[in-house]
């Protein structure tokens, strides 16, 4: 769950931000503060109750988190760059009962996709026996060479 200040936001703004965050496999809800803290009591979320004040609304992961992470911190980004006076801010995070702040969801939403990660890994998995593997046929290539360059050598005798 991230938790976050939409203050500023026009309507156009917000539907962009919410047609983003569900493309990401989330969903964003605005609710009212007291009813926030009434929802996340005696919950993994109940670190949060401190950052609803003001405006507030919730993104709900329910697929990656990074995903979600990626969007709000992509939106956060380029609305700051249309308006550097804009109040929206990211406040606060949980994932997997760790609180988060604001600057380690940005730092979650840099990370490269899932698929991405995965595929780093499969590479730096097949490094090592791409290089045995290359390693092993060398050794029959070279003995191939010397009885190639010995041939030549009776040939020319």
């Amino acid at each position: 769950m991230y938790v976050f200040d939409y203050t500023g936001l026009n309507v156009d703004k917000i539907t962009g931000l919410r047609r983003d965050i569900r493309n990401a496999g989330s969903e964003v809800k605005v609710a009212k503060n007291t009813l926030l803290k009434i929802a996340v009591k005696n919950t993994q979320f109940e670190p949060l109750c401190e950052h609803f004040a003001g405006q507030t609304a919730v993104a709900f992961v329910e697929g990656d988190p990074a995903q979600a992470a990626k969007a709000l911190t992509r939106f956060y980004n380029d609305a700051k760059k249309e308006n550097p006076d804009l109040r929206f801010a990211i406040r606060a995070g949980v994932l997997e009962n760790t609180l988060l702040s604001a600057a380690q969801i940005s730092q979650i939403g840099d990370l490269p996709g899932r698929e991405v990660l995965l595929g780093q890994l499969v590479g730096m998995l097949a490094a090592p026996l791409t290089g045995f593997v290359s390693v092993l046929s060398d050794i029959p290539r070279k003995f191939l060479r010397v009885l190639a360059a010995v041939a030549e050598q009776k040939e020319g005798k």
